[in-house]
C-alpha cells in the first residue's frame, strides 16, 4: 500500500490552531515528542544542490515519546521516492533499539556523522477520521502534516500531486492560515537554514 501526506508551514499559533480546530468539533487524540538525529556516511559537502542526495541515504536515531507514557528508540530509513522535490513516496524500515548513544556511537564507528538533529513536539487532532498533526519544530516554527490513508499504488507522479494539491484544498477549509509548498521537509529547511 502506498500512502502520501503533504507536510505545511502554518502561519497560526498552536494556539490559535487550537481554539480555531475544538470550534470545529475536533479533539487532540495524541501528543508526542520526537528527537531524530540525522545520520549520514555520504561524506560530500553539503550544499542546497546537495541536501536532498544526503538526506536520501540518512538513517535516523529516533526518540519518540508518545502522551508522555509510552517510549521508543529506533533506528529509521526512510525510502524516499521523489519527483524533482516533491516526495511522491515513503516507506520507512524501523529497527527497536534499547540505547540511543550506542546507536549514535555504532553509526559514527562505521564512518556516519550527525548532520542535522531534528526535534519537535506533536499535537494530534481529529474528527470524523481525519487527523491534523501540528509539529512545533525547534528553530523552524509549526508545520501541519496530513495524511491521506488511501493507496495510491497505481498512480502516476502527476496524479499524486494532483492528489496532494487537493489535500492542500482540504486543509485550508479548516481556515488554518497555511503557505502554499505542501512539501515541507524539516531536515532539509533546518540544514539550510545553517549553511
Amino acid at each position: 500500500m502506498k500512502q502520501i501526506e503533504v507536510t505545511v508551514k502554518v502561519n497560526d499559533s498552536i494556539k490559535q490552531v487550537d481554539k480555531l480546530l475544538k470550534d470545529q468539533g475536533f479533539k487532540i487524540i495524541r501528543t508526542s515528542r520526537i528527537e531524530d538525529k540525522y545520520m549520514s556516511n555520504s561524506h560530500g559537502v553539503l550544499s542546497k544542490d546537495s541536501i536532498l542526495d544526503i538526506l536520501k541515504k540518512c538513517v535516523l536515531v529516533r526518540f519518540l515519546n508518545v502522551n508522555n507514557k509510552e517510549i521508543f528508540k529506533r533506528i529509521t530509513y526512510k525510502d524516499k521516492t521523489y519527483n524533482g522535490s516533491t516526495v511522491i513516496s515513503e516507506e520507512k524500515i524501523n529497527i527497536i533499539i534499547d540505547n540511543i548513544d550506542n546507536a549514535e556511537k555504532l553509526f559514527e564507528k562505521l564512518g556516519f556523522k550527525k548532520i542535522v538533529e531534528v526535534n519537535y513536539d506533536v499535537i494530534v487532532y481529529e474528527k470524523n477520521g481525519v487527523e491534523l498533526a501540528f509539529q512545533n519544530v525547534e528553530n523552524l516554527g509549526l508545520l501541519l502534516e496530513y495524511e491521506s490513508s488511501d493507496d495510491y499504488s497505481n498512480f502516476t507522479d502527476a496524479d499524486i500531486i494532483k492528489e496532494k494539491r487537493k489535500m492542500l484544498d482540504e486543509i485550508r477549509k479548516f481556515n488554518i492560515d497555511i503557505e502554499n509548498d505542501y512539501d515541507v521537509k524539516k531536515a532539509y529547511e533546518l540544514i539550510c537554514k545553517n549553511l
